[in-house]
């Protein structure tokens, strides 16, 4: 899976809050702005580009929502148990238990990981259907914070480490 992909499925469970938290911060700006020593010009200029990329996060959000929404269910189980860290959704249920529930069987590491790279490669794409590439991923999203730190640790590898959660699931 190609390093941004990543970094959006590892993005997504906050992107709602975030999402909420830019709405707030322009609210407040445009409040405060009789405080600024900035122009009223600057000012809604400010204001336009930060609205202009809250609606490109929803529409990230959105992207990746309807990614999901095509996925079978043993592959959105998958997603959340990688990506989304839903560590409590799968502590509801055994392992074993869970495991007949989504016809994994008693899956092997390498057959989980066979299994979560074919996942990988297919939600890649079906983002990149969406409209979501690499080159559109730098440009408008890679460079706030949010995304950089994601992005960097995974570009770094530091993803790679199987996780708690997965090692219970997995049973190693």
């Amino acid at each position: 899976m190609k390093n941004y992909t990543k970094a959006v499925l590892y993005a997504y469970p906050l992107m709602k809050t975030i999402g909420e938290d830019y709405a707030e911060h322009i609210k407040n700006r445009a409040v405060l702005s009789y405080r600024s020593d900035r122009t009223a010009e600057e000012i809604a200029l400010y204001l336009a580009e930060e609205i202009l990329h809250k609606e490109r996060l929803q529409w990230l959000k959105a992207c990746v929502e309807r990614v999901l929404g095509r996925l079978s269910a043993v592959e959105r189980l998958l997603v959340e148990i990688r990506y989304f860290g839903r560590e409590r959704k799968i502590k509801k249920a055994p392992v074993k238990e869970e495991n007949k529930r989504t016809g994994f069987g008693e899956w092997s590491k390498s057959k989980y990981f066979r299994r979560l790279r074919r996942l990988s490669e297919k939600a890649g794409a079906m983002l990149e259907a969406e409209g979501l590439t690499e080159e559109r991923f730098e440009a408008e999203f890679a460079q706030d914070d949010f995304f950089k730190r994601i992005y960097d640790f995974v570009r770094e590898g530091r993803d790679d480490a199987i996780s708690q959660s997965e090692r219970r699931w997995l049973g190693i």
